[in-house]
């Protein structure tokens, strides 16, 4: 498997995003309310904690090969396919210390295999599955005043800054789901924007109506 910096996989994932349309519940703000990216930040992040090793390789170093158990090994808070499996109670800590306003770090590790065969022809699928699997690696920190998630893409730093971290959960929006509620946390602008308009950005044809967002972690609840 080859390491992968990019932030931006997904295509069953886009499914799974609109297939839950979930209620708002708490959030966390800091204070700026025009974020800019800024240069060289990773000296100036803060330190990782809660068993995330404070030694952890920059990002900009980690190898080709970076596996997933490694990453799993280093204490990332880990998704497999859209859903946490490792590292929920740290990012739990994480959203509450950053809404009281505290500084906070946490290493996330995005894993993907490839899709179902069964909803390809097998030439589309072998071209598919070439790709397959993924990791992407992001460092995502708080300072006290604003979120700030950064990761590499062709070789380049890519920083984004954002003023609130957004809780939603509710239960799952079809009965058929495999799931039967998630809990989703999401890098916005806006504490008063809901999933529901979130959602509806992404899927309108309206020029404008796309509101700027980082979904960060999920967690499907299957019982």
């Amino acid at each position: 498997m080859k390491y992968k910096t990019e932030r931006f996989p997904m295509r069953r994932h886009i499914a799974l995003i609109l297939s839950v349309l979930l209620l708002p519940a708490m959030t966390g703000c800091g204070q700026s309310d025009s974020p800019t990216p800024s240069a060289s930040t990773a000296a100036n992040m803060p330190q990782m904690t809660g068993g995330q090793s404070d030694s952890l390789v920059p990002l900009e170093e980690l190898p080709e090969d970076y596996s997933l158990e490694q990453a799993k090994k280093d204490g990332c808070i880990t998704h497999e396919d859209g859903d946490i499996t490792q590292g929920k109670e740290r990012f739990e800590e994480f959203y509450d210390t950053t809404k009281s306003g505290k500084a906070d770090k946490v290493r996330i590790a995005d894993y993907y295999s490839p899709d179902d065969p069964s909803g390809y022809d097998p030439e589309s699928y072998e071209a598919l599955k070439a790709g397959y699997p993924r990791l992407y690696v992001q460092d995502l920190s708080f300072d006290g005043e604003q979120y700030m998630i950064r990761w590499y893409e062709d070789g380049e730093e890519i920083v984004r800054n954002y003023s609130c971290l957004m809780k939603y959960e509710g239960p799952a929006e079809s009965p058929d789901s495999v799931y039967k509620s998630c809990t989703r946390y999401v890098l916005t602008n806006d504490d008063e924007v809901t999933w529901d308009e979130l959602v509806w950005g992404m899927v309108s044809s309206q020029l404008g109506d796309y509101i700027e967002h980082m979904s960060v972690c999920t967690d499907y609840i299957y019982e």
